[in-house]
């Protein structure tokens, strides 16, 4: 029983970061909502090029916190992580944790 609660868990967690790190995508930060249909988390919506999407913020502790609409948002394809940019120039990481 334990070995198998332990087998799901590990899988959920590496599928997690398995979907993240083939996230790639660059935009900017035009709403902060709480996500009713994801378990009500926190989330940003992003405008980007050719689409419009939304990213869990809780996923990526304090980013709620520090964005603000019209910040641009990078998330590099590999990598479990997530910039946001301030008008300012100012840029900040925020790691991915499930």
């Amino acid at each position: 029983m334990i070995l198998s609660l332990f087998v799901f868990l590990f899988s959920c967690d590496y599928y997690n970061n398995m979907i993240v790190k083939k996230d790639k995508y660059s935009g900017i930060i035009i709403q902060k909502f709480d996500d009713i249909e994801n378990h009500n988390v926190s989330a940003f919506k992003i405008k980007t090029d050719n689409d419009t999407i939304s990213e869990a913020a809780d996923f990526f502790p304090n980013s709620w916190e520090y964005a603000e609409v019209g910040d641009s948002i990078i998330k590099v394809k590999g990598e479990l992580y997530f910039t946001i940019k301030k008008k300012s120039g100012e840029l900040k990481d925020f790691y991915y944790y499930p």
